[in-house]
């Protein structure tokens, strides 16, 4: 989640991939504790177990739903008037100075923040939720809670709305796939076209 709040403080490329690689381990860690201490006292209990081959199609073509989702409400939310949010990714693509730092922020986005996220998110998270009050209500909760979390930088709908769509997608298959492997896939997708979006369309994406 860190990497949402990097821009501010002029971080470049190369440091922003190992602070986020850092603070995804951690966010991984504390869910991985809690998940094996207090519940469910298993890590196939949060989704760390293998899927078919089936899934990781599905993974891929949720990602890209997602992300048609998250450009529908976006472009909804413009055509009200609203303006549209800044992201402090824009901030590390405008420091990027050639392919690779391009490459250390590909790799950023679509391997420790995917991971970290869906490990507590969907993981840790969304099976305390589930537990306590049901599958749609977790579905629901924890989804709005991941895009207000998105939005820490800037309250306003246009920050955090658009990732609303993507929180809901990456949840429900979490519920029907019972593994993290899929929504981790997923969300790596959503992360991708949205880096490749606003370099090479200059889409100011928000997910």
């Amino acid at each position: 989640m860190l990497g949402r709040r990097l821009s501010p403080v002029g971080l470049e490329p190369r440091t922003f991939l190992l602070i986020q690689s850092l603070d995804d381990t951690l966010l991984v860690l504390v869910s991985l504790y809690f998940a094996a201490r207090c519940y469910p006292r298993s890590l196939a209990g949060i989704g760390f177990r293998g899927v078919r081959g089936g899934w990781w199609v599905l993974g891929l073509l949720a990602g890209i739903g997602a992300v048609a989702g998250a450009w529908a409400v976006d472009g909804a939310l413009r055509a009200a008037g609203w303006p549209p949010a800044d992201h402090p990714v824009e901030g590390l693509l405008d420091r990027a100075r050639g392919p690779g730092d391009l490459a250390l922020l590909l790799v950023g986005v679509t391997v420790p923040v995917p991971i970290g996220e869906e490990v507590f998110f969907r993981g840790f998270l969304y099976t305390l939720l589930r537990a306590r009050w049901g599958a749609p209500w977790a579905i629901a909760l924890s989804s709005l809670l991941f895009a207000l979390v998105h939005g820490v930088h800037d309250p306003t709908p246009p920050s955090w709305l658009p990732v609303l769509p993507v929180g809901l997608a990456l949840a429900v298959l979490a519920e029907r796939s019972r593994s993290l492997l899929p929504p981790i896939l997923a969300h790596g997708v959503v992360n991708l076209v949205a880096i490749l979006g606003t370099v090479g369309l200059g889409w100011r994406s928000n997910i």
